[in-house]
């Protein structure tokens, strides 16, 4: 089973809400680009979660757009959530629907922890903003995946 984890592209600098911060232009171009990149690879998702921050749903909405998708708001993936959690939700929807392979669409810490923890590599595969990685694995459990392949933006 795949999972493909997405961070959110290049957005505007902090100021006042994190929250609301948007992408800029150039994020655009780089989640379009990655996008581009893999796009044989995406072809296949079948589920799109994202944060509720503006910088992810707009990420996720890139990528839906291509895909004819709908993007799935999903709190547990604002960039401060355990891991675990996250690995629990995973789980659960596992059982409970076909739904794969599943695109979440996150912040670091987040994205980072999710990547390497499911991989057993520590900070091994750095997550910049627009980066793509594909995991496959039979449980969603740390160290029990293998990084198929993990694309950056240029």
């Amino acid at each position: 089973m795949q999972l493909l984890i997405l961070r959110h592209a290049q957005a505007e600098p902090m100021i006042g809400d994190d929250a609301a911060r948007q992408l800029t232009e150039r994020g655009r171009a780089q989640v379009a680009q990655v996008c581009d990149m893999r796009a044989d690879e995406l072809a296949q998702v079948r589920a799109i979660w994202a944060s509720p921050f503006v910088r992810t749903q707009q990420t996720a909405q890139i990528v839906a757009e291509r895909l004819g998708l709908p993007v799935i708001t999903q709190r547990l993936l604002i960039g401060d959530t355990p891991p675990q959690q996250v690995l629990d939700a995973l789980q659960q929807a596992e059982r409970e629907s076909g739904n794969w392979p599943l695109l979440l669409v996150s912040h670091q810490p987040l994205v980072g922890s999710l990547v390497n923890g499911l991989c057993g590599s520590d900070g091994e595969h750095p997550m910049g903003t627009s980066s793509l990685a594909c995991l496959s694995a039979e449980v969603w459990a740390s160290g029990c995946a293998n990084l198929d392949w993990l694309q950056h933006a240029e």
